[in-house]
């Protein structure tokens, strides 16, 4: 199914000045953002101390003080570091391309950069391969050595391949992953099973969820010089002949639909989304996520 060999060396392309200087910036750029965003604007529940003339009566626990015979107030305090956990999709579709570059490998590029930088902010971070299960698991910790176990992971081309269910991944990944986590889901999300939204719905109370959304050219608009094409289900297999010319249009406001209910899924229960195509730079994208997250924060 795979138009091209699937090859993920991450560590030659930092070599490479574009990609090395593109790294450089999105990690200044996310290691300012991201302290503020994320870390700092959560409180925990740390305790119960006695009710003192002029503190704020919404925070009485009614319940404790009539256990305890005493007005007691809760004690709440600024949690600074989070566990980021990386969910990467890495079934038959991702291996996919119009472009010279899979959908996949663009994906594992976009994950190692984002792991980088947060490893760097100071954060836990984890990362989980997932077809219809989840291939691997990498829980959040710190230091170098889960980021070199992480690239090991995304570099190793025997993890990739096979069917697609998100909705099994995000139950599994609820099962371990603590509360507070930040999960960001990497997907062409092709292949959703009814009602996987609910899902979404469940978890938000526990995890602040961003979708990237990572897409092919093909994915979003056939060809435009036109004639008969053979397209393949990626997961069942089946072939098709289809006239560009006769499908292109009712093609492309099927995938804007199926685009625009996948983002309103997620921004409906205030989770993060981001489109991003394989033949553009995932920077710009990630950058105007941030800033837009980051004026709402501010009012």
């Amino acid at each position: 199914m795979p138009v091209k060999e699937l090859q993920i060396e991450l560590t030659p392309h930092l070599r490479k000045v574009k990609l090395k200087a593109r790294l450089d910036i999105l990690n200044k750029v996310l290691e300012g953002n991201w302290n503020t965003i994320f870390k700092g604007q959560g409180l925990e529940f740390a305790g119960y101390r006695s009710y003192t003339y002029g503190d704020d009566a919404s925070k009485i626990d009614w319940g404790a003080s009539l256990r305890a015979h005493e007005t007691l107030v809760r004690e709440l305090e600024e949690y600074h570091n989070f566990n980021v956990f990386f969910l990467v999709d890495v079934s038959n579709s991702m291996l996919f391309s119009s472009t010279g570059k899979l959908k996949a490998e663009y994906a594992a590029e976009l994950a190692y950069s984002l792991c980088y930088a947060m490893m760097q902010s100071g954060d836990a971070i984890g990362l989980g391969l997932f077809t219809d299960h989840l291939v691997t698991k990498i829980p959040p910790s710190l230091g170098k050595g889960v980021y070199y176990r992480i690239v090991k992971e995304l570099v190793n081309a025997s993890n990739y391949g096979g069917n697609f269910d998100l909705t099994k991944a995000l139950l599994y990944v609820s099962s371990f992953l603590q509360e507070r986590s930040v999960i960001f889901i990497i997907s062409d999300f092709i292949g959703l099973k009814e009602g996987w939204h609910r899902y979404l719905n469940i978890l938000v109370g526990k995890y602040d969820i961003i979708g990237l959304m990572v897409r092919d050219p093909r994915d979003i608009e056939m060809p435009k010089t036109g004639g008969q094409y053979l397209i393949e289900d990626p997961y069942s297999g089946e072939r098709v002949y289809i006239d560009a010319h006769q499908y292109s249009k009712a093609y492309a406001a099927e995938t804007k639909r199926e685009e625009d209910y996948i983002r309103s899924s997620f921004e409906k229960v205030k989770l993060g989304f981001v489109n991003l195509r394989t033949d553009q730079d995932f920077q710009e994208p990630i950058m105007k996520y941030l800033r837009r997250r980051m004026s709402l924060i501010r009012g």
